[in-house]
Order: structure tokens, then sequence, then C-alpha cells
């Protein structure tokens, strides 16, 4: 890791908003993302819904709310479930996103936060109207501190979260503007069988943006920054992707 290369470019995410927009994957690189995406969802529903192949196949990502009844949920969908394998990080890796990251950045690693032994990039569903497909609010950084993973000494992280499917407006991630700035007070909680972070503020009483993406768009943000998914108020399922970027200090 300590050879990594260093780019001097301003942070993307040292500004007063703490995120920014205007990355997104170029060309056909969203419909091959998908794809690879799509693979993992059909092998993960196939293994645990054999009985309900012929149906599930009949449907796309888009569309899993309207055959999600068919399996447990909540069972099947554990992050595990949902990190890409490896050829599918290396195809990302290649993408004209990660070569922009590069550009700002300079070389990179990804986070292995569930010590698969490699980077871990891996993609979340969103069911329309379906409020347990949502965590709270909460900063990347809390997971972190309540001893999900490691940083190494002389790199920081910064998060990618990229739309796959979505509806502009309607549904995506919602960001607390500026908030990396702030101490915002949380505790740990046992949820799922994993201790995460529940913010000790109302969340009604931030000022909660839904930011506006499209399919393909990526958000990069600070590791304090207060974030979220969005009640998704669209009639598909939202599919989004996301890693963790060690990035080596300046």
């Amino acid at each position: 890791m300590s050879d990594l290369l260093v780019n001097t470019v301003p942070d993307l995410v040292d500004n007063e908003m703490g995120y920014t927009l205007g990355l997104f994957l170029h060309g056909n690189e969203l419909e091959n993302v998908r794809s690879l995406v799509k693979t993992q969802w059909l092998e993960n529903l196939k293994k645990h819904a054999p009985e309900h192949l012929e149906k599930i196949l009949e449907y796309d990502l888009p569309r899993y709310h309207e055959i999600s009844s068919l399996v447990n949920h909540a069972l099947i969908w554990p992050k595990i479930n949902r990190i890409l394998p490896k050829d599918a990080v290396d195809y990302i890796r290649s993408t004209s996103l990660v070569k922009s990251l590069e550009e700002h950045y300079g070389e990179f690693i990804i986070s292995d936060e569930e010590e698969i032994g490699r980077e871990e990039i891996y993609w979340r569903l969103v069911r329309p109207n379906e409020s347990s497909d949502m965590g709270p609010l909460h900063a990347d950084a809390w997971f972190w501190e309540l001893g999900h993973g490691n940083t190494q000494e002389g790199f920081r992280r910064v998060k990618v979260w990229v739309a796959l499917y979505c509806q502009p407006g309607k549904n995506g991630l919602r960001i607390v503007p500026g908030s990396h700035k702030g101490e915002w007070p949380y505790h740990g909680e046992e949820r799922n069988g994993f201790v995460k972070p529940q913010i000790d503020v109302d969340e009604n009483d931030l000022p909660v943006e839904l930011v506006y993406t499209k399919p393909g768009d990526a958000i990069v943000f600070h590791d304090r920054l207060l974030h979220g998914g969005a009640p998704n108020n669209a009639n598909t399922t939202r599919v989004s992707l996301e890693f963790t970027m060690f990035v080596k200090n300046a």
C-alpha cells in the first residue's frame, strides 16, 4: 500500500457540501455493470427459491419487488450475498468512473470490510414503499468506529455510491449537506445480528435532501457525511452500487 501513487488534484469531497457529482459510468458501462449485478441476483434467487425459477426468470431487477414475496427477502440478502465476484470487481475497476477517480486521488485501494480477502464492491435493493429496506441516517465513519474494518495508517476513506436503476427525484440517496463538518451523537445497537450505528438526533430536525441522480450517476462523499437511502416513491425497485476507497493522505 505504501507504494501507491498520490495525485495532487483537489479532493472531491473537501468542500462545503461534503460530496460531489459529475462522475458517471460512460457508454455501455452501465448496462455491463447491470448485467453483472443481475447475474449474481439471479444466482442467489435460484439458490433460495428453485421451485419458483420459471416465474423468477420472467422478471428483471427493477421488477424484483413483484416477486420478492416468493422468498424471505431479509434472510437471503445479507451483505455477503451482495458482494460482487472478483471478475465483476475487475471490470468495474476498468471503467471510466474508476479512471476518473484515479485522476483525482491517484491509485487507491477498495476496502475489504467483510474480510473476504479481496476488494469489495456491493449492491443494494430498495423496493417501493418498503421502509425496512433502508437504514437510518448515518456517517460511514461510525461503522469503522464501532469496529467494522480497519484503516491502515496514512490512508483515509472516501465513499462512492452509483445509481444503477433509479427514478430521478423519486428515489436514490439522501444526504445532509455540510454535515461532515459537525459532530453528531450516535450509539451502536444490534440489528440483524450486527452492531450498527443509530443516530441520536431526530431526522426530522435535519435538513435532509434527496440527491438528484440518473442511472449511471455517481455520488462521491465524505466519510463523515450524514446520509442514507431515500424512501422509494417510484414504481420500480431501486438498485445501487457502492464501495469505500482507501486513498493515501497527501
